[in-house]
């Protein structure tokens, strides 16, 4: 039988006449008689081949209705009469061999469909999913203005050869039609909050407190006037707002423009009101949405509001976050949380200390502060970091030589074995778990705290036990140093420790000149009056004449990006302590509001960016996989080689500036 099929399904010999009677035409240049008889014959041989052909069609046609299919076990029916649309082809070039009545109809082809190719109609359909051995087409298929799910199977001929496939066409318009107005339908709840209401209220008569509160009601209603949904305001700086699929998806596509318009409202102090906008879809019910939601508002919230956050099942989505975080004057929240930490501290058998990879001046400062408000409860404490992988060599081995840090400092590995069921794991300068020096660690324990500086990202470091995460503060050493006010008696911090937090601060704020505010200067003479000496700090950051002229070298290879954005692509490996040095020295030139250095290490490429606050750089290395803060940031391209790294870069920068002109 497979022999009779491979006789039916041969190809035609189309070109070997068209050879031949061009080989007959040219015959004419020697012998018109030879060219003449060459014409004939060809010609006859072609008519023979019609003849013939015709007559194989007639016999596939009769082969195939000989084919029958089981319904009921006892009831069988032919290809032919099948209620479905059914179709016979080659796997190959997708060639309609034979087709029922059906698919004829559902084609709206005059002549039928004997002979076309499934790709041409219905362009996209492809065969590998029979290849793979499914037996159903992995979505619905478009053809004729209608959908199908298709079913089918492979029929092999001898050795492979004359590869058929049959194909059942199955009408799921109406489904299709219904799935998509019950998602466009689908409830979204949305929280949206007024970020900065006391600031914007403060010091205003009750007049002036009226009229700018209603000026954010008009900018926030008329945005949602064209929405079938329903907005109403139920605390003095909350609105709730629920809204169908389809509604939602205008909004996206219009970037949260309200964000944009309540920008211009501004307070008699000149204070710009923003909002922070959470959503919340997909969820089983109401009560699911706004749990989306409210914890999207939080993460809107924890990366420094003037944003709109959509929290679905399985991820985040971020529009804004252009403007700078609002500065807190309150302290009201480190000292509740000063106290809830002590009071786990003292619940604890011990206490590991954790930053992120990589760790730096700020991340071991931190540390070593914790590891000061442990000591005063009479705790046992490590500090878990990689010694060969640190950007602050000089500060770890500075505090490994005082004898009271004497075995504080150890390793991962040595941290698996030393903790237990009640060990407290507080992580410091990071909430993203596949961020930190030991993510298996981190897996481990269950009690964790974390304190971080830095912008929420879509990942974080989830059903932690206590939370202090303020993106406005300069720096994880200022909200240790904070802590410490509450958590240790006068004069129990060292000397040492004090320049350890000191000297965090110094980095993350270039030299007290970016994002130090009130609290940060607070802080820092909290440090200063337990005798951190300003000297020693600055000594801390003294550089080799090799690593200065390796950033020179990357200074040099800067160009600028425009809006103030420049770029330095380094050919060679060098440390991101250097890199991290040549993005803070590119600030320095007149006209630079951000800087972007990126150099290779091994396969991968990394990428650190600097930024005076103009320029919000954690965005941009949010499109490259990595993050931050506002004025500082960067990412680790795994795997990608510097030369297609430099072109994302770039792509991340033009999207940014993009949305950033749209928004101003």
């Amino acid at each position: 039988m497979d022999k009779r099929l491979l006789k039916l399904i041969q190809p035609g010999f189309g070109l070997f006449f068209a050879v031949f009677l061009l080989f007959s035409l040219a015959c004419a240049f020697f012998s018109i008689l030879l060219s003449a008889a060459g014409v004939a014959l060809c010609g006859a041989l072609f008519w023979l081949y019609r003849i013939r052909n015709r007559y194989r069609k007639r016999q596939m046609s009769e082969y195939l209705e000989g084919l029958h299919i089981e319904v009921d076990g006892s009831e069988r029916d032919t290809l032919s009469s099948f209620p479905i649309a059914a179709v016979v082809a080659l796997a190959t070039t997708g060639e309609i061999l034979w087709c029922n009545p059906e698919f004829d109809g559902l084609t709206g082809q005059k002549d039928g469909a004997l002979g076309a190719r499934i790709h041409e109609l219905a362009p996209g359909f492809d065969t590998r999913w029979l290849i793979e051995g499914k037996k159903q087409y992995p979505a619905e298929l478009k053809m004729n203005g209608r959908f199908f799910q298709i079913y089918g199977n492979l029929i092999r001929g001898e050795q492979h050869a004359g590869m058929m496939m049959t194909l059942y066409f199955l009408d799921s318009t109406e489904f299709v039609t219904l799935r998509g107005q019950f998602e466009s339908t689908r409830p979204a709840v949305s929280i949206i909050s007024i970020d900065n209401y006391e600031e914007l209220t403060k010091n205003a008569t009750d007049s002036e407190k009226s009229a700018v509160l209603a000026e954010v009601d008009k900018k926030i209603g008329e945005w949602a006037k064209d929405s079938r949904a329903l907005l109403r305001k139920y605390d003095r700086d909350k609105y709730i707002f629920v809204l169908e699929e389809a509604d939602l998806q205008k909004l996206v596509d219009g970037k949260f423009s309200v964000l944009d318009e309540v920008r211009t409202i501004q307070s008699r102090d000149g204070i710009i009101a923003t909002l922070s906008i959470g959503v919340g879809k997909d969820g089983e019910t109401f009560e699911e949405n706004y749990r989306y939601a409210g914890l999207a508002l939080e993460m809107s919230l924890s990366r420094g509001g003037d944003q709109a956050v959509i929290k679905n099942k399985y991820a985040f989505e971020f529009f804004g976050g252009l403007s700078k975080e609002v500065e807190k004057r309150t302290k009201v929240k480190s000292r509740v949380v000063a106290n809830a930490l002590s009071q786990l501290i003292r619940d604890s058998s011990q206490v590991l200390v954790m930053g992120h990879a990589m760790s730096d001046t700020d991340s071991l400062g931190a540390a070593v502060g914790m590891v000061c408000a442990v000591r005063s409860r009479e705790k046992p404490v490590h500090v878990v970091i990689n010694g060969d992988r640190t950007l602050a060599g000089d500060l770890l081995h500075k505090m490994e030589a005082m004898q009271q840090y004497k075995g504080v400092f150890i390793s991962p590995e040595e941290a698996m074995v030393v903790c237990d069921y009640n060990t407290l794991l507080i992580v410091v300068d990071t909430n993203r778990p596949d961020y930190v020096e030991s993510p298996s660690l981190l897996e481990s324990i269950n009690k964790v705290a974390v304190i971080d500086h830095h912008r929420r990202a879509a990942s974080y470091i989830e059903d932690s036990a206590l939370n202090l995460h303020e993106p406005y503060a300069s720096s994880t050493c200022e909200l240790v140093a904070e802590l410490l006010q509450y958590m240790v008696p006068n004069r129990t911090i060292m000397r040492e420790e004090a320049e350890c937090l000191l000297a965090g601060i110094y980095l993350d704020t270039k030299g007290f000149s970016i994002k130090a505010g009130v609290r940060t200067f607070e802080a820092a003479a909290y440090l200063k009056r337990a005798g951190a000496d300003m000297v020693a700090v600055k000594k801390l950051f003294q550089s080799s004449f090799d690593e200065y002229m390796a950033r020179q070298r990357i200074i040099a290879a800067a160009r600028t990006c425009g809006e103030g954005v420049v770029v330095a692509i380094s050919n060679t490996e060098t440390s991101r302590a250097i890199a991290a040095q040549a993005a803070d020295e590119l600030l320095d030139i007149i006209g630079v509001r951000a800087s972007i250095v990126a150099f290779p290490s091994g396969q991968d490429t990394i990428v650190s960016a600097r930024s005076l606050g103009k320029v919000n750089v954690q965005i941009i290395m949010e499109r490259l996989g990595g993050g931050g803060n506002l004025s500082s940031a960067g990412a680790q391209l795994v795997g990608v080689p510097l030369g297609e790294a430099e072109g994302r870069i770039m792509e991340a920068i033009r999207q940014y500036q993009e949305e950033f002109k749209k928004s101003s």
